[in-house]
């Protein structure tokens, strides 16, 4: 491997993947090829995104907050007084720069494969945001097969694939969404006629809801899940125990208890949960083996040694049925879907975990996506290849999705361009120098915060304390609870009264953070219901509220001193 040469960059996103579904963070899911980046490079245990996949792949691709980078909220949970304001116009805005453009002008190729979730819009895909070739699909989730069956019929106006900027309207008769993506990003590296180096984005929509798998991929987990939730959040646990990610002395996770227990299961009920998560396993090792396929194309093409790969999952494990997708209901989807149990995870079927095995997928850490419990918002991080020096499981360091810009800009010898005095400011640090080992220094200190808010659930990270507030259906929406994540990874035991100046500290990290992005309380009016789902999607800024005041009130709102216990 030369020196000389600039590296390649390889950035694989899951959609929804539990923390310990994969090998590498404990889980019984044969995934090799994950297990081989991990065994030559680093995983992380303390790392951290969104709540919800739309924030996070804004925040991954630009650096910045969420906030800043168009996802204040997530489409289609804007409020009316959030609709269309700066920093929440529901796609990737023109105040950040991403990953590709900024390669891109460097001198890179820069290929994208999979889901974008960040502007349906000519002008807003991935295409328009420095990708030099594409095979995307815009919406949030679909299909897995060719029939682009839309979550719902709300989700339907962005439900669409485009290639190259162009949409696609027919898709192969034996498309599955795994093996397509990891086919355009083989065939687009391949083609490559010159020795630059590339950025290549491989964001798989599995293993999201709807549930499926190719035929022969049906039955690969016969018969492993059937003693329930707590025989396999047990082995998880035993596992990560013997591979360093948690202490010897953690204690299993007991749930948040709104959920039905295994035993409280009739038989069917039983059968049907346990084929539902045996499709879900099977779709993780089947992204597992299209990736064993990508590597053994960039050895082919001597590109793998000079290629850093880094692997993630967008948020925790998803605990939504499929009536949440509004309009959905639940008699809706029986007469719309063919989900008897001999059809699960075939064409036409709409299954999910749902939340009792979206805990499970979690193990050891409390809740799932769409909530900023631990659950949510710490996902698997491997890092790898020739160019990371550093081996092994690390449990110490608090990271963040938009770490990995500068990471990657870092590895290239760029900086970051300055085009703008509109550019918001980068919110990661570059992880470098600590993967090269190039210093024994943390990658942040307890000085260092980290802040979230997604849908009202709100938290800050700071050391090894959090500040967390979740409202309806998770929490009271009146209370701020503290955690000492370091004693109390679960988050079970809330520390607020036994530690009222932290706690204050904490709460005046929030306030600054709240500010500093241009956070804008809910006013709880949904802008959907206002203007209905086709014109919702048309983002136009002449649906939006004149509210400035309103929005400077709520910002102000959001820095209001807060009492213990409020």
């Amino acid at each position: 491997m030369s020196n000389l040469r600039q590296p390649n960059f390889l950035l694989i996103v899951v959609d929804d993947m539990g923390y310990s579904d994969c090998e590498p963070f404990g889980g019984e899911i044969r995934t090799p090829n994950l297990q081989q980046l991990a065994d030559h490079g680093v995983r992380f245990r303390h790392f951290h995104v969104s709540s919800l996949c739309a924030p996070t792949r804004s925040m991954l691709l630009s650096g910045c907050d969420n906030h800043h980078a168009g996802l204040g909220a997530m489409p289609t949970m804007h409020a009316t007084n959030q609709y269309m304001q700066p920093g929440y116009e529901g796609y990737l805005n023109a105040n950040v720069l991403t990953i590709p453009e900024i390669l891109k002008d460097a001198g890179y190729h820069t290929y994208m494969a999979g889901k974008w979730h960040l502007g349906e819009h000519e002008e807003r895909r991935p295409h328009a945001r420095g990708f030099e070739r594409t095979f995307s699909f815009l919406g949030g989730g679909v299909s897995h097969f060719n029939d682009q069956r839309a979550l719902s019929a709300f989700e339907q106006p962005h439900t669409k694939y485009s290639e190259d900027g162009r949409t696609v309207e027919n898709l192969p008769p034996d498309f599955y969404s795994s093996d397509y993506y990891t086919d355009k990003m083989m065939q687009y590296i391949a083609e490559q006629n010159d020795q630059q180096p590339f950025f290549a984005y491989l964001a798989f929509t599995s293993p999201h809801d709807p549930l499926q798998v190719p035929a022969n991929w049906l039955d690969k987990y016969k018969g492993v899940y059937d003693g329930g939730y707590d025989v396999i959040k047990e082995k998880r646990r035993q596992r990560m125990k013997e591979l360093g990610l948690i202490p010897e002395t953690l204690t299993a996770n007991e749930g948040s208890g709104l959920f039905k227990s295994w035993g409280e299961l009739t038989g069917d009920e039983r059968i049907e949960a346990a084929r539902k998560m045996e499709i879900y396993a099977a779709m993780i090792e089947n992204l597992d083996w299209n990736l064993g396929r990508l590597f053994d194309k960039l050895k082919e093409l001597n590109q793998f040694d000079d290629t850093i790969i880094f692997f993630l999952s967008d948020n925790g494990a998803n605990p939504k049925e499929p009536s949440f997708y509004a309009p959905n209901t639940e008699p809706f989807i029986n007469s719309n879907f063919d989900n008897s149990l001999e059809n699960y995870g075939k064409i036409n079927s709409f299954i999910s975990i749902g939340p009792a095995w979206a805990e499970v997928a979690n193990t050891p850490l409390s809740y799932f996506k769409l909530t900023t419990y631990e659950g949510g918002t710490q996902t698997p991080l491997i890092v790898s290849g020739k160019r990371v020096h550093k081996r092994g499981v690390v449990t110490d360091e608090l990271l963040h999705v938009t770490d990995l810009l500068p990471t990657i800009l870092d590895f290239a010898n760029l900086k970051y361009p300055q085009t703008s005095k509109n550019l918001k400011p980068l919110y990661g640090t570059s992880l470098k120098p600590y993967l090269q080992e190039e210093t024994k220094q943390s990658v942040r200190n307890d000085f260092d915060v980290l802040g979230f808010e997604m849908g009202e659930c709100k938290a800050v990270i700071k050391g090894d304390w959090k500040l967390i507030f979740m409202p309806p259906p998770y929490g009271t929406g009146n209370t701020w609870h503290l955690y000492n994540l370091k004693e109390d990874l679960k988050e079970e035991h809330d520390l607020a009264a036994e530690f009222p100046a932290k706690f204050n500290e904490l709460m005046a990290d929030w306030q600054a953070y709240a500010i500093s992005v241009g956070y804008i309380k809910s006013n709880g009016d949904p802008a959907l219901a206002k203007l209905g789902f086709e014109e919702f999607y048309r983002f136009d800024p002449k649906n939006r509220i004149d509210s400035g005041t309103e929005t400077q009130n709520a910002t102000r709102e959001a820095a209001q001193p807060v009492k213990l216990g409020d």
